[in-house]
C-alpha cells in the first residue's frame, strides 16, 4: 500500500523536494507552515485523481508533468513573498533538476538490473537514495548561485523565463513522454538519457548565466546614473566654489574697513574660519582642485587632515566628470573610514599623484578600523544593504578601465592603500 503510493505519487515529493533548495532562502509568508502543508496536499490529491483519468497517453503524461508545474509554481507564489514570474524561473530550475536527477538515479537502478539484482524493493531504494543524493548535490550547487543573486534584484523578463520554459518542456517532458511510448531498445535508451541529462545540465547553467548578466546590468545602470550624479555635482561644486571665494573676498573688505571695532582674538577666529574656506588649491587641474576644496571643507569638518600632492596636469587628457568622479569616491571612502577612529594622529588621508617610470601613478592612502574583506580585487562595504552600496569602488575600477590603467587595492596593519596606473597618452 505504501510502497504503491509512493511509486504512482513521487513525482511530487521529487519536484518539491527540487523547489526547495532553490526557494527556501526567501521571505516566508504569514502562516508558512499551514500554507505548505495545503500545497503538498492539494498537489498529491491532483496527483492521486490523475491517475483515475480512463485515458493514458504521452499527451496525458506531457499534460500532467505540466500541470505539476504550473500547480508548484503557483504554490511558491502561495508560501513565499515572490511574484509568479520569479516563481516560474526557480521551478524552471527545479523542474529541470528532477528530471536530471530522476534520469541520473533510473540509470544507477539499471545498471543494478543489467547485473542480475532484480529485487523490486531493493531496486527502490537504491533509486529513492540515489535521487535524493543527486538532487541535494544538484540543489546546492546551482541553488547556491540563484541564492547568491536574488531575483529581487534583477527583474527576470517574461520572454526570458517563456523560452526557458518551452526549451525545459520540450527537451525533458514532451520527447521523454514519446520515447517511453516507442521504447525500440538499450542503446537508444542509453542515447536518449545522456542527451536528456545534458539538456538539463545546460538549461541550469544558462539560468544561472542569466542571473549573473542581469545582476551586472543592474550594477552597471546603478553606477552610470551614480556617474550622472557625481557630474551634475561638480557642475554645482564649482559654482559654489566660486560663490564662496567671492564672499570671502567681500568679508575680508569688510574686515578691513571695520578695523579696531573688532575685538583682536575675535578678528583673530574670523580671519582663521574665513582662511579655512579661502584656501585656494592649485593642482594644476581646474576639476581636481574644486573637488579637493570641496573635500578640504568636509575634512576641517570632521577634524581629519587631507595631505595632497598632486601634479594635476598630470590628468589633463581624462574627462572632467571622470577626475571628479574617480578622486571624489576614492576620497569619499577614505573619509568614511578615518571618521571612525578616534586617535588623531591617524585621522588623515594622504593622496599622491605623479609621473613614474612612464606612468601617471594616482595613491590614496589612510587608515581603518576593523577588518576588510575583498572580492575580485575589490575592498567589500561593510553596509548591511550590500544592494545599494560598494559602486564607489567599482565606478574607480570602470573608469581606470576606460583609461586602459590597472587598479590595485590591499590592506596591512590597518592601513589600505589604492594605487593606480594610467598610461601616458603619446
Amino acid at each position: 500500500m505504501i510502497h504503491s503510493f509512493f511509486s504512482a505519487n513521487g513525482y511530487v515529493f521529487e519536484l518539491l523536494f527540487a523547489t526547495a533548495f532553490y526557494i527556501w532562502g526567501q521571505k516566508h509568508r504569514k502562516n508558512f507552515v499551514m500554507r505548505v502543508f495545503t500545497v503538498v496536499i492539494g498537489m498529491l490529491m491532483v496527483s492521486m485523481l490523475w491517475q483515475l483519468l480512463p485515458i493514458k497517453n504521452p499527451l496525458t503524461d506531457s499534460m500532467r508533468t505540466a500541470v505539476f508545474f504550473v500547480l508548484c509554481t503557483l504554490g511558491v507564489t502561495f508560501c513565499f513573498h515572490v511574484n509568479f514570474m520569479e516563481s516560474a524561473f526557480y521551478n524552471t530550475a527545479a523542474a529541470a533538476t528532477q528530471h536530471l536527477c530522476f534520469k541520473a538515479a533510473s540509470s544507477v537502478v539499471m545498471l543494478f538490473t543489467r547485473n542480475g539484482i532484480e529485487i523490486s524493493v531493493l531496486n527502490d531504494i537504491v533509486y529513492v537514495a540515489a535521487i535524493v543524493v543527486f538532487e541535494a548535490v544538484c540543489g546546492l550547487f546551482f541553488g547556491n548561485k540563484l541564492r547568491k543573486e536574488s531575483l529581487k534584484t534583477t527583474h527576470t523578463s517574461s520572454p526570458t523565463v517563456l523560452l526557458l520554459l518551452i526549451g525545459m518542456q520540450l527537451c525533458t517532458n514532451w520527447f521523454q513522454n514519446l520515447f517511453d511510448k516507442y521504447d525500440v531498445g538499450y542503446k537508444p535508451y542509453t542515447v536518449f538519457v545522456m542527451f536528456d541529462m545534458i539538456c538539463c545540465l545546460f538549461l541550469l547553467m544558462l539560468q544561472c548565466e542569466i542571473v549573473r548578466n542581469q545582476k551586472e546590468q543592474e550594477s552597471n545602470a546603478i553606477m552610470q546614473h551614480l556617474l550622472y550624479q557625481q557630474k551634475q555635482q561638480m557642475k554645482l561644486s564649482q559654482e559654489t566654489i566660486d560663490l564662496i571665494n567671492v564672499k570671502c573676498h567681500d568679508i575680508k573688505n569688510q574686515i578691513a574697513t571695520l578695523g579696531n571695532n573688532i575685538p583682536e582674538d575675535e578678528l583673530a577666529d574670523l580671519k582663521r574660519a574665513i582662511d579655512i574656506y579661502d584656501t585656494a588649491f592649485k593642482s594644476g587641474n581646474e576639476v581636481l582642485d574644486v573637488l579637493l576644496m570641496e573635500k578640504f571643507m568636509q575634512c576641517e569638518n570632521k577634524k581629519i587632515r587631507l595631505d595632497c600632492m598632486i601634479d594635476g596636469e598630470l590628468l589633463s587628457f581624462m574627462k572632467k566628470s571622470d577626475v571628479y568622479a574617480l578622486f571624489g569616491n576614492a576620497i569619499d571612502n577614505a573619509i568614511e573610514a578615518v571618521d571612525k577612529i578616534n586617535d588623531e594622529e591617524k585621522r588623515c588621508i594622504n593622496i599622491r599623484v605623479k609621473k613614474s617610470r612612464g606612468m601617471i601613478l594616482i595613491h590614496v592612502e589612510n587608515q581603518y578600523l576593523g577588518e576588510l574583506s575583498f572580492e575580485e580585487g575589490l575592498p567589500q562595504t561593510t553596509k548591511k544593504d550590500k544592494r545599494y552600496h560598494g559602486f564607489g569602488m567599482k565606478s574607480i575600477r570602470m573608469i581606470v578601465e576606460k583609461y586602459h590603467g590597472f587598479l590595485s587595492a590591499g590592506s596591512k596593519d590597518n592601513i589600505f592603500s589604492l594605487d593606480i596606473l594610467l598610461p601616458v597618452p603619446k
